[in-house]
């Protein structure tokens, strides 16, 4: 038997072994809690940055949710963050908020399901998700995705690669793949685990038609939003028969929800009957979308109640 003093010794080095290896350092800068920073990293030797916001009572102890932000083509992380209020519901809610900046002018997601790699998207949220990890106390059971539009295709992308990491995930006006000029559909690969998915679609959609066919304004013909929401019953193991309510006075929204799936995850859709191109709820007068601001429901609200009712299941 090793003498006391030396086997607080080893039990001492071993824990200072394994805290270099896996603890976070969880260092919170003064003043940084309610306020969002501009941060940077090198990607595939690119610069690339996104926006960070550390929640107002940011609590040191307890491990935080991460909901990962994607904005739509064109746009900015800066303007993507007032447009959602996302910082304003993680101060509520106290997860860690991150808005990645796409490339490009301009900006665009690489979505692309076929063709040469244009950028390390991919590999671009996987290291902010890695660096985060080490940073900060965040709880891996509960990493979320949300995105919009190009950003809501590129948060499909995510949820298809990185099912390691990713828990649930949320899309306004997205789709899971295209319809080449064969007919053939070209979607994301099957997820190694399932995922939880919240998904947001205006009926009178004409840039991701609900229905699929061409954009109002590029080439692409995307796969419709009943076969978005097939593909991931299939991976997620879902019925494929869901129960439906309404959640409006006017009956201008249908939700439709398909559970149980695999894992205790669960598929929801949004279907909003005159919606347009927007993020639902969204209350932003200078944004660029036309069309109505369905206050009936408020996406980063219904979102955020999804995810923390999805986290993770090992």
């Amino acid at each position: 038997m090793l003498p006391r003093t030396v086997a607080i010794s080893v039990a001492l080095s071993t824990l200072a072994t394994l805290c270099v290896q896996g603890c976070a350092s969880n260092t919170i800068v003064p003043g940084s809690q309610g306020v969002t920073t501009r941060e940077s990293m090198i990607v595939a030797g690119i610069k690339r940055t996104y926006l960070l916001h550390i929640p107002a009572h940011y609590d040191t102890i307890r491990r935080a949710p991460l909901v990962i932000v994607l904005h739509g083509h064109g746009e900015s992380a800066e303007n993507f963050e007032k447009y959602t209020g996302m910082s304003d519901k993680a101060d509520a809610e106290g997860f860690i908020a991150v808005y990645p900046q796409a490339l490009g002018d301009p900006s665009d997601w690489h979505t692309a399901v076929d063709g040469p790699r244009k950028r390390d998207d991919i590999n671009f949220v996987r290291n902010i998700i890695n660096l985060l990890e080490r940073k900060y106390r965040i709880d891996p059971r509960r990493v979320f995705a949300a995105g919009h539009s190009n950003g809501g295709i590129m948060t499909y992308r995510l949820a298809s690669t990185l099912s390691d990491k990713i828990a649930a995930i949320g899309v306004t006006a997205g789709s899971i793949g295209m319809i080449d000029e064969t007919g053939d559909t070209i979607r994301f690969a099957t997820p190694v685990h399932p995922v939880s998915v919240i998904h947001f679609h205006g009926l009178a959609d004409t840039d991701v038609p609900y229905h699929g066919g061409a954009e109002s304004d590029g080439p692409d013909n995307i796969v419709s939003v009943k076969n978005t929401i097939s593909f991931w019953l299939t991976a997620d193991h879902c019925p494929t028969a869901p129960t439906s309510r309404t959640v409006s006075d006017d009956r201008n929204v249908i939700v439709d929800n398909y559970t149980p799936c695999a894992k205790g995850t669960a598929v929801t859709l949004y279907t909003i009957i005159d919606g347009t191109h927007r993020w639902p709820g969204d209350d932003v007068p200078w944004y660029t979308f036309p069309g109505r601001d369905d206050s009936d429901i408020v996406a980063t609200d219904v979102m955020w109640d999804f995810f923390a009712a999805h986290p993770r299941v090992n």
